[in-house]
């Protein structure tokens, strides 16, 4: 593409050769001032370009790498590194956003951050470095669906990335681990900040919203000095931004968890389970006797519980009131339906923010030419977030001890006994003991704070020796969450307040009002932390050698770097504080907190050393390729060597056409490595007691519940190898007009070795898969899935197994899993670029249009699920029983298979104005697929944003007011099934909303 970058690249062909690297600098500097106003001469300096560590090598032009420069971050008017990659049509969903880690409670990546995912590949595919140098990752993780199951991932905080003060951010769309080592599967983003800035800029910035009661401030400053002598620069870029909560109650379309009425009556998806997200568990529970009533006892023949000592509660008055509980309560006979829990009552969006990003550098050049460059990265952030009130698992419940207090079947004489001749013949005089069901401690809302503090230190030394340019640096980066969520429930304290026989129990008769709940109520934290040390070195030489062509250029060098991690968990989930509940389960199978599944703490550690070496050779003069090599060893997961090729051919001076052919590679995440056993508890279906009850006589499941809580047990394996890809890609840049470059680029990622889980579901079919091809037979002695951990078979639920076909099973207990190497990826897809830069006397125009397209996206079965795959399209499985996550995943779950922007911008010497558009494909939402096939598809939207500019000297001071709207035409995002109504990982809804900036450069 057209770029300061490439435009001086291509006029070192009619340069000398030069003797060392420093002149090579002098020469592109000198050429750039030449072209460029005089406003842009610091942004030459030195080229290095991602994806070729050979500084000014030609073959950097016919790398597929997009750029943008700090004028277009700025005129994009976003204030965050996530609000960035949205905007990038390379870049897939942003897993880690706040409003879609609902689910993941204490388990999820929580605070200010975001993660980098080209190619909608996974997050942990893409490296991530800011002036060339690799980042550390983000002390949270979470999981992600890979396969079958979810699979702990990391990432680069993408708020890291210093929107304001970067000179510009790359994004190579290219395999480069041969470049740059591990993680750069999809492609690599780099960062590249300013090193000889002068002067003081300062920017003010305000924005509202039209439809929320929110507003943004950013205060930034860019500071720059030269002095001893010239000797010596120093730069600060600082930036504070601070912004409101969002809130469910915000906006009437957030409000309603229930999405029902947001469907047409006539759609075939309206009354889907999907659309309504409010919880059967609420303030009104269900009670269940412990000990069994007898079809005689008058509780059952008066009707205040059914047969199986079962009742609901309900506000007094409610229609399906049976029998008056007093306090403002009724109850009636399991069977009426339950109050339903409006999980949208009071939960955030996005939380309150405050964060402050520091990044400053220093450079000296000592008087032998050398140069020592110095860079503080440092971030911290203060969030406030808002979450639902939790419940108890459905595998793990509490019981209303039968003294209680508030036991409205409590003994005799209590206060709160209820006044009924069915419970006085019915219950004893000792009382009834009752298991808590269907229940949500809702009196208050979880409250979550998240702090999180970053830095990175790096200091080089660079030179040349005769013509080798040299470059060396040593870098230490920490990254810290300390996360904190009040108002959570210990199981083991709220057992003992529903076990008090003083007023001071807890009461959940009382819907809430003066229930004791304090006494229960706990904090409970996560404190994480990532950490990265790393040393390089490298030799590079841009003529070692002449060829016709011209000059073989090369670079060598070796890197070390060590990487670790610590989660220290709370006491109540790692372990040292137990929960033993009343079926006798305890760690690690059941934790200390309400709806919390156990984890224990986690650290881990690695160290790698790894060696490169890179060739640029001009084969014609019109022909150069590129050829790259990195082998790479890791204390724990063995080592790897892969290579690249890569060539920029230009058969006439307007075409040239690109292409490349590499090995990458991501290494096991410490997290999949290191993980001691964790439990999670998880709603599935047992496919071998659906499978008995629709071929064996109980199709509507009165008998057999095939559909039930259990849990998942998961480690890491030192087993674990990296894995593997192949990337290629062949492209065309045509440059018709001075300042017009098209570009087009076809590109595969096919990567083998994806680790992941087999999955809980998978698990239970290839059980299933194992006692079809049993049958009947020596059943007390066959063996099935060993990953499945089950009960003992009920004998009345026996005879629907055998008159299925196969031998009976008892209920799944666990699923033993363990991660591993299993599938294969592959990815494709085509780039399209247009752009546009000319200067007229009516100012300059710059028009950038950049289309991402996915034309294939499927995961390929490995090992058993290759048995899985076969049994289904043989017929042995029946086709309603689907296998999971090896499938055409194009469009599926926000992979969409288009993504676009279109930059439009004028700048005049006073007045300025710009125009950009961002659309985002339309896909499907699996989990609404009906049973005859038919997808709910997810539309596509499209968003405009403008700005207008006026520039203006203020007593001597160039100051530029900038109004711009962003969502020009109020665009809201498109319905989907999800807990706000929208597709949170690929949309945002917040609608239109207008900013004021104003800089002032002294």
């Amino acid at each position: 593409m057209i770029n300061k970058i490439t435009q001086v690249i291509r006029a070192r062909r009619s340069l000398v050769a030069p003797a060392c690297m420093l002149a090579v600098a002098s020469s592109l500097t000198a050429y750039a001032q030449a072209q460029t106003t005089p406003t842009e001469d610091s942004d030459i300096e030195k080229i290095s370009v991602v994806g070729s560590q050979i500084k000014g090598a030609e073959i950097s032009e016919a790398l597929a790498v997009s750029q943008l420069d700090a004028e277009d971050i700025a005129t994009m008017g976003i204030d965050s590194g996530d609000d960035l990659l949205q905007l990038i049509p390379e870049n897939g969903q942003n897993f880690f956003n706040e409003a879609g880690n609902i689910s993941g409670g204490v388990n999820a990546a929580r605070g200010d951050v975001g993660a980098f995912n080209l190619r909608n590949i996974g997050t942990g595919n893409t490296l991530v470095l800011i002036n060339g140098r690799r980042m550390v990752n983000s002390a949270s993780y979470q999981t992600e669906e890979v396969g079958g199951s979810f699979v702990p991932v990391n990432s680069v905080n993408s708020q890291l990335i210093p929107v304001y003060g970067a000179k510009r951010v790359e994004v190579l769309r290219d395999g480069a681990s041969a470049i740059y080592g591990s993680d750069a599967v999809a492609g690599v983003v780099n960062t590249v900040t300013s090193t000889n800035f002068q002067g003081f800029d300062i920017r003010v910035k305000w924005q509202e919203y039209e439809h929320l009661p929110r507003d943004d401030q950013t205060l930034s400053m860019h500071w720059g000095k030269t002095f001893n002598g010239g000797k010596t620069n120093i730069g600060v870029i600082a930036n504070y931004y601070q912004r409101d909560r969002v809130n469910s109650q915000d906006d009437p379309r957030w409000t309603n968890a229930d999405l029902t009425d947001r469907l047409p009556t006539d759609s075939p998806w309206y009354g889907h389970s999907e659309w309504d997200s409010t919880s059967a568990n609420s303030l009104y529970g269900q009670f269940d006797m412990v000990d069994r009533v007898t079809s005689s006892n008058p509780l059952r023949a008066d009707g205040l519980v059914d047969n199986s000592g079962e009742f609901e509660t309900y506000p007094a008055g409610d229609d399906r009131c049976a029998w008056d509980l007093g306090n403002g309560l009724c109850a009636a006979p399991d069977g009426q339906g339950t109050v339903r829990f409006n999980m949208n009552q009071d939960r955030d969006l996005t939380s309150k923010l405050d964060r402050t990003n520091l990044f400053i550098n220093l450079n000296h050049t000592f008087e032998n030419g050398w140069e020592a460059f110095s860079e503080f990265l440092g971030y911290r952030s203060n969030t406030n977030l808002r979450r639902h009130p939790t419940a108890s698992f459905s595998s793990s419940k509490l019981v209303v001890a039968a003294d209680n207090y508030y036991n409205p079947f409590g003994p005799c004489g209590s206060p709160n006994r209820v006044d009924n001749a069915a419970v006085e013949a019915g219950v004893s005089c000792d009382g009834a003991a009752l298991t808590i069901d269907n229940y949500r401690f809702a009196e208050y809302p979880r409250i979550v704070e998240n702090s999180g503090e970053t830095f990175r230190l790096l200091q080089g030394l660079r030179g040349y020796w005769g013509e080798w340019d040299w470059e060396t640096a040593v870098s230490w980066s920490k990254d810290t969450k300390d996360d904190v969520t009040h108002n959570r429930v210990s199981n083991t304290l709220m057992q003992e307040a529903l076990n008090d026989t003083s007023a001071a129990a807890y009461n959940p008769f009382s819907a809430g009002v003066n229930s004791n709940i304090e006494r229960a109520l706990i904090d409970v934290y996560r404190k994480s932390e990532s950490e990265l040390k790393t040393f390089d070195i490298k030799f590079s030489n841009p003529g070692i050698y002449e060829l016709p062509a011209g000059f073989v250029g090369f670079v060598a060098g070796m890197e070390y770097r060590h990487e670790s991690f610590k989660d220290d968990r709370d006491p109540r989930l790692d372990g040292t504080i137990q929960f033993t509940d009343a079926d006798g389960d305890t760690y690690p199978f059941v934790s200390d907190v309400v709806n919390s599944s156990p984890t224990p703490d986690n650290s881990g550690h690695r160290a790698v050393s790894s060696a490169f070496a890179e060739l640029q050779v001009p084969v014609l003069e019109n022909l150069d390729v590129q050829l790259a090599v990195r082998y790479e060893d890791f204390s724990d997961v063995g080592d790897t060597t892969v290579g690249k090729v890569a060539f920029g051919y230009r058969p006439i001076e307007p075409v040239l056409l690109r292409g490349s052919w590499s090995q990458a590679f991501r290494a096991p995440n410490l997290v999949t490595i290191n993980e001691e056993i964790v439990a999670r508890t998880q709603t599935r279906t047992d496919y071998a007691c659906l499978y008995g009850a629709v071929n064996g006589g109980d199709p509507d499941q009165d008998t057999l519940d095939c559909s039930y809580s259990l849990q998942r047990i998961a480690q890491g394996s030192q087993e674990l190898k990296p894995e593997e890809s192949d990337n290629t890609s062949i492209g065309i840049v045509v440059e018709p007009l001075e300042g017009l470059a098209i570009t087009l680029d076809y590109w595969s990622i096919e990567k083998k070795n994806t680790i992941g889980l087999f999955g809980e579901e998978n698990h239970s079919l290839l059980d299933l898969l194992y006692r079809l091809e049993q049958g009947t037979e020596n059943c007390d002695s066959a063996t099935f899935n060993n990953s499945l951990n089950r009960g003992d078979i009920d004998p009345d639920e026996a005879a629907y197994y055998s008159a299925a076909g196969i031998c009976p099973a008892g209920q799944i207990n666990y699923i033993d899993d363990r991660y591993a190497n299993l599938d294969k990826r592959t990815v494709s897809g085509h780039d399209l670029g247009i752009y546009y830069n000319i200067k007229t006397d009516y100012g300059r125009f710059k028009i950038d249009y950049n289309g991402s397209f996915l034309d294939k996206f499927e995961q390929e079965a490995g090992g058993l699920a290759t048995q899985l795959v076969a049994a289904s399209e043989s017929g042995v499985l029946p086709a309603s029983f689907p296998v999971t996550g090896f499938a055409d995943l194009i469009g599926r779950n926000g992979n969409q298979k288009e993504k676009h922007s279109l930059r439009l911008m004028w700048r005049g010497d006073v007045f300025g104005a710009s125009l950009s558009g961002y659309r985002i494909g339309s896909f499907y939402q699996s989990e609404l697929t009906l049973e005859d096939g038919t997808r709910f598809v997810i539309p596509a939207m499209t968003t405009v944003d403008a700005t207008f500019d006026y520039k203006i000297q203020i007593q001597e001071v160039d100051t530029r007011f900038r109004l711009g709207v962003k969502n020009l035409t109020d665009k809201r995002a498109p319905l989907a099934a999800a807990s706000f109504g929208f597709f949170n990982d690929a949309h945002r809804d917040y609608g239109r909303y207008f900013y004021m900036d104003v800089s002032a450069s002294f």
